[in-house]
């Protein structure tokens, strides 16, 4: 599995052309954020001519946006994702060691609202929203992958689960980051296996909490409770992921920091 980096520490934190001299071989991108981030979306050409001097591969796009509400799934943020299913195919040809072009789904905040039937529409609503998303990822051979997040639609691997069993596409997956999610009622190893199957690209961050279990920060690896060493663990053995993406960093220190404690992990 090859390090990969979040885009927004070249040029940061990270010196442009100094990537892979720092053992970074792929970038994660963003495409603007919510329904109406088209503006922001990064220019295609711009981005392979960057990639092709930086020497380094497109480990992913990503997107947040929305996909559900609480009367269901959102035509506007459903509409969205498939452009940027659309953007991502064009981008064949860069996504290095992966199998076809990808794109990571973050979900949003789960709907709030008081009926009886939230959670009934919550989850119809995304097994609707994502089966058009994952049917235009089919068509143009786009992986479209779930990045479980504990506050989100889809907080944890049975809910996961739940989802792709009603999708029923081979072109779901998932984005595996363990700090968004655990500690849960499923314990770390149970879920890395669970997932393991589905699991096409692995973030690594860390996470802190209060007396009652709320996360109080989201930070870089070996700055919270994650046990890495289990985690890494977990992965070498139930995940075949092609990139390890390294996030939330706040210095170069951080960054290479937790680029020694993966590899350590991973050796």
């Amino acid at each position: 599995m090859k390090l990969a980096l979040m885009d927004g520490a070249v040029g940061a934190l990270v010196e442009p052309g100094e990537l892979r001299a720092l053992g970074f071989e792929a970038v994660q991108v963003f495409f603007g954020h919510g329904p109406d981030g088209a503006a922001a979306d990064p220019d295609p050409d711009a981005l392979k001519a960057r990639l092709r001097e930086e020497g380094v591969a497109l480990a992913a796009m990503t997107l947040h946006v929305d996909l559900v509400g609480a009367q269901g799934a959102k035509a506007g943020d459903v509409e969205r994702a498939i452009r940027c299913v659309e953007k991502t195919a064009a981008l064949d040809g860069v996504f290095g060691d992966n199998e076809r072009p990808l794109l990571i789904w973050h979900p949003s905040g789960y709907p709030q609202g008081d009926t009886a039937d939230l959670d009934v529409r919550v989850h119809q609503g995304l097994c609707e929203a994502l089966a058009d998303v994952a049917q235009a990822a089919e068509h143009l051979g786009v992986s479209v992958a779930v990045e479980i997040t504990r506050a989100g639609s889809i907080g944890g691997a049975e809910a996961y689960l739940r989802v792709r069993d009603c999708v029923d596409s081979p072109a779901l997956k998932v984005c595996l980051d363990a700090a968004n999610f655990t500690p849960d009622r499923t314990p770390l190893a149970r879920a890395v296996r669970m997932l393991g199957p589905d699991t096409i690209i692995v973030h690594g961050k860390d996470a802190r909490f209060d007396e009652t279990g709320q996360v109080v920060d989201y930070g870089p690896t070996g700055s919270g409770t994650l046990d890495y060493e289990a985690y890494l663990r977990y992965v070498t053995e139930y995940v075949a992921a092609p990139y390890f993406v390294l996030e939330y960093y706040r210095s170069r220190d951080d960054l290479l920091r937790a680029r020694d404690i993966v590899r350590g992990c991973m050796a």
